[in-house]
């Protein structure tokens, strides 16, 4: 694939900037969107142009990037799922295009989107093309190796994140003792991890996992060092990630911070 020219659709977090870094080095020229001004600080010293926009201003986004000569886009970084609830954000593109989705579900809103850009010529690639190395690798990532029990508690945790998955509800599950004690929805990984150690009293384990069927063109399950420190408050005492699925921002902070924490990370 020859990608001379890049559309970055940014929202918050490290991602969008460690994908401009390295489309820079690969000679390609960038042309970002940033939902918020820091974002859009941070993408301008690897971007041709930046612009902002908000997330519901379709019309505004696709019309720029045809008019910079963008061909292939990458969208990344976070955005609160819960602005679909407040209309008043969103242009009549994107109303019209959320007029058509069956429900309010990821797969859906992302469906959605594809369909959108693609009318314009806008090709969408996959999250993870410029971000291979990092993600997660199978085995154990930290000092600390989970307990006979931890290991149950993971195997138990990914098959019904799977499953989960699956119903198109999430992708991190916290359990203990064999015992669901939180399912990630619209509130996002950390919020879960907080409620499921709310009830755990210590020792909980968390599963992060993809889809069944996951699109990384719009949607790469992530982690990264705000994840362990939730973990750390939580007193949760494990971090299970689908290896060569799940991307870490800063790995060798995470596994320090682990290490600190006495949390085992593991890539399963």
């Amino acid at each position: 694939m020859d990608i001379k020219k890049l559309g970055l659709i940014a929202g918050k977090g490290k991602l969008p900037v460690l994908v401009a870094n390295a489309a820079k080095e690969k000679a390609i020229e960038i042309i970002s969107i940033a939902f918020t001004e820091q974002i859009g600080d941070e993408l301008r010293p690897f971007s041709q142009k930046v612009y902002h926009y908000g997330v519901g201003q379709a019309e505004k986004i696709i019309n720029t990037l045809k008019q910079e000569g963008v061909e292939y886009v990458i969208i990344l970084g976070k955005v609160d799922k819960g602005i679909i609830f407040n209309k008043f954000s969103f242009d009549w593109r994107a109303l019209k295009s959320l007029g058509r989705i069956r429900s309010g579900s990821d797969e859906s809103l992302f469906s959605a989107i594809k369909e959108e850009l693609g009318k314009d010529g806008l090709k969408l690639l996959d999250q993870t093309l410029f971000l291979q190395d990092y993600l997660a690798k199978k085995g154990v990532l930290t000092s600390r190796r989970p307990t006979n029990k931890e290991w149950q508690d993971v195997e138990f945790g990914f098959q019904i994140a799977k499953e989960i998955g699956r119903l198109d509800i999430g992708q991190t599950i916290v359990v203990k003792d064999r015992t669901v004690l939180a399912v990630e929805a619209i509130e996002g990984t950390d919020e879960a991890i907080r409620r499921g150690c709310h009830f755990s009293n210590g020792n909980a384990v968390v599963v992060k996992v993809s889809r069944p069927h996951q699109d990384f063109l719009l949607d790469a399950p992530t982690v990264g060092s705000q994840t362990i420190e939730t973990m750390k408050e939580g007193r949760a005492s494990v971090l299970a990630l689908e290896a060569g699925k799940t991307l870490i921002v800063d790995l060798a902070k995470m596994i320090y911070q682990a290490n600190q924490a006495n949390i085992a990370i593991v890539g399963i």
